[in-house]
């Protein structure tokens, strides 16, 4: 899934009423797996000026690359973090945070074909392969992105009156038109 997508998601399904300030940390848990990627593409992408075709084809799946991606998408050792905050700390805040983290993996889990993180890092080095992307039109992205776009506007929606403030309510409405724009010029134009 997108990394936008997540942050709604995670928000709405960790989202307490009566406990906005828990919202950051959801936000940070659901982009915190995500970050390395972008960290990748800033250098790769733009500093070394890799060729695309390189960058996602080779430099990606390179073992340095892969084991920084995986150290963010662990599940054991998000596993632990979420162990501390629970019995050592007592901490609302770290539990939230972990449990965002723990629903972006799952969420990458299922909508990851070739692409997918080592979850189980530093155990094992075996990636699942799903049969649905979230990007990859050979594995069903076109009808798994649509059904993403529905489901995020829903959980929009949802989440809209929890929010309090205004900067808070302005971003998800602005995520929201990027998102359905972004739909529009990847997977509609593209095929044209």
């Amino acid at each position: 899934m997108t990394t936008h997508s997540h942050v709604i998601l995670n928000i709405a399904f960790l989202s307490k009423r009566d406990k906005p300030n828990l919202h950051p940390y959801a936000f940070i848990g659901a982009v915190l797996p995500d970050l390395p990627i972008f960290i990748f593409f800033i250098i790769e992408g733009i500093i070394l000026k890799t060729p695309q075709r390189e960058l996602w084809g080779t430099r990606y799946f390179t073992e340095a690359w892969q084991n920084f991606f995986d150290i963010f998408n662990s599940v054991p050792l998000i596993l632990i973090l979420l162990g501390i905050g629970y019995y050592l700390l007592n901490s609302e805040k770290i539990i939230v945070f972990a449990w965002s983290l723990l629903i972006h993996c799952g969420f990458d889990f299922l909508t990851h074909h070739d692409d997918g993180h080592h979850h189980f890092y530093p155990f094992s080095d075996y990636a699942f392969e799903s049969p649905i992307s979230y990007w990859d039109d050979a594995h069903r992205a076109n009808i798994f992105a649509p059904i993403e776009r529905i489901v995020i506007l829903v959980a929009s929606i949802y989440l809209y009156p929890r929010l309090k403030t205004r900067l808070a309510r302005w971003s998800l409405i602005i995520v929201n038109i990027l998102f359905v724009a972004s739909y529009l010029l990847f997977f509609i134009f593209r095929s044209r």
